[in-house]
């Protein structure tokens, strides 16, 4: 059995990262492929992830997303062709699911955001992958077909998080003192389908109000190098900026505050208990409602709620304590099963 697995994203990596090891031990052969787009490259690199590096991000402009769309299908259809595959699974993969239809191939969707363009994963997935969380009301009115929805327990994050080992050197290896409060601010994706400019104005003001305080460690993690010029013309060397690609998991448990345009970080930081900020200004995912509800993550979605933001120094625990489910055994056992022709009840 072979399943194909392809990663357009920094945050799949560490994803799949224990979805690759379960696979493999269980005897199940996977076949990787990457598009170079952020830190994504990098650490499967630093992972000694065997992969193939295939196309890149098509841009800002819908044009170019629309024609990087074909080209990079094209380029994954090359080079699964006669691979012996059985399945292929992404988290949101449009090249992989496009290649797949093309291919005759069966292809599973994992997804946890219930507002994203869903047309293309309902015409051309076998099946989604989709958190129990989410309630059929939030997906049904948005266009899912829920005939083709598969859940799995918990949330996507805690695919990994049971193997997460707290590194007390972290701060010394990456050039932060001890004695600073550690503020990691990550921008919205200025580049994505949901982007909306109003994030990038509370981003600033974020970065203002972080400057205000006292023994403040600014940290910028850019996605891309647009990201680094659009705030280092506005702040200088006020602020510094992640220089090379580090564990997203220990760069948030070694912060003293977390803040983010990002889901997937957002979330890390909540089951974490890290104090996190979200500054995504787009319809809010019911998964980041949840975690709010139960305290562990508070929105900042208008420049005027930037003062909610504390900045302060926390205590940091020596040790992580994952309490919660097998998430990334379920979620093998259902593509072990789709592979084999067989859904879940």
């Amino acid at each position: 059995m072979k399943i194909w697995i392809d990663l357009d994203h920094t945050p799949h990596v560490p994803l799949f990262r224990p979805i690759i090891r379960e696979l493999e031990r269980r005897g199940i052969e996977t076949l990787v492929t990457a598009r170079d787009f952020a830190q994504t490259v990098a650490l499967l690199e630093m992972w000694d992830i065997p992969h193939v590096t295939i196309g890149r991000h098509g841009g800002r402009h819908k044009i170019g997303k629309i024609v990087n769309l074909f080209e990079r299908s094209a380029q994954l259809m090359v080079h699964a062709k006669g691979k012996g595959i059985d399945l292929s699974v992404s988290h949101g993969s449009r090249t992989m699911v496009t290649a797949c239809r093309m291919m005759g191939l069966p292809a599973v969707t994992m997804m946890d955001y219930e507002y994203t363009e869903v047309g293309i994963y309902n015409l051309f997935s076998r099946y989604m992958l989709i958190p129990e969380y989410i309630p059929e009301e939030r997906l049904a009115p948005n266009g899912f077909r829920m005939e083709k929805v598969v859940r799995y327990g918990g949330y996507k994050e805690q695919l990994y998080l049971p193997q997460f080992t707290p590194d007390p050197a972290f701060r010394e290896k990456n050039g932060v003192p001890e004695n600073k409060i550690l503020v990691t601010i990550r921008p919205s994706a200025m580049y994505a389908n949901y982007h909306d400019p109003r994030s990038e104005k509370i981003l600033l003001r974020v970065i203002e109000h972080a400057l205000d305080h006292e023994d403040v460690w600014p940290l910028i993690v850019s996605r891309i190098e647009r990201d680094r010029r659009f705030i280092h013309d506005r702040f200088g060397d006020g602020v510094h900026f992640l220089e090379k690609p580090v564990d997203g998991l220990q760069l948030i448990w070694n912060s003293d505050v977390f803040i983010s345009g990002g889901g997937t970080m957002n979330r890390e930081a909540g089951l974490l208990g890290v104090p996190v900020y979200s500054i995504f200004t787009g319809r809010k995912p019911y998964l980041d409602e949840h975690l709010a509800e139960r305290g562990r993550l508070t929105f900042v979605d208008e420049p005027g709620k930037v003062d909610r933001v504390e900045i302060r120094k926390r205590e940091i625990p020596a040790h992580f304590s994952y309490e919660g489910p097998d998430v990334a055994g379920e979620v093998v056992d259902v593509l072990a099963g789709l592979a084999a022709g067989k859904r879940p009840d």
